[in-house]
């Protein structure tokens, strides 16, 4: 994984941990650092209705807000590192991180970046891909 692609990744997981869920992050299956490394990479479980544990990739699709609302982490007035994702960079993320196992699926979320519609085009063309 490029280095570019792996700060979007730390940047847009960590933003991604106020977003309300039933699961818990912050698993440690450490390597060199490399792709497989799920420490700090958005990695968090939940639980099906039969109780099986489920490996989630949570992460925020962009956290480059137009809005500034005073509640949320994300808001456009807070100075906190930005970022975004390219449909395809989060496509084949995640494919890479669910062939590897390390994932049984996706938990998205997303800041408002442009519109509403805008982001929603884009999400939806990661989810298609």
């Amino acid at each position: 994984m490029d280095s570019s692609l792996m700060n979007k990744l730390k940047i847009l997981a960590d933003s991604a941990k106020y977003d309300v869920s039933c699961s818990s992050s912050g698993v440690e299956r450490k390597n060199s650092g490399r792709m497989g490394s799920a420490a700090s990479a958005g990695i968090c479980h939940s639980w099906s209705a039969d109780g099986r544990c489920i490996s989630l990739l949570k992460v925020l699709f962009t956290n480059k807000c137009a809005y500034d609302c005073q509640y949320c982490a994300n808001r456009r007035s807070v100075d906190v590192e930005r970022a975004s994702f390219e449909p395809a960079e989060l496509a084949e993320l995640t494919m890479e991180f669910y062939r590897r196992n390390y994932i049984e699926g996706l938990f998205l979320s997303s800041a408002v970046e442009i519109s509403p519609d805008h982001t929603a085009e884009r999400i939806l063309q990661c989810l298609s891909m």
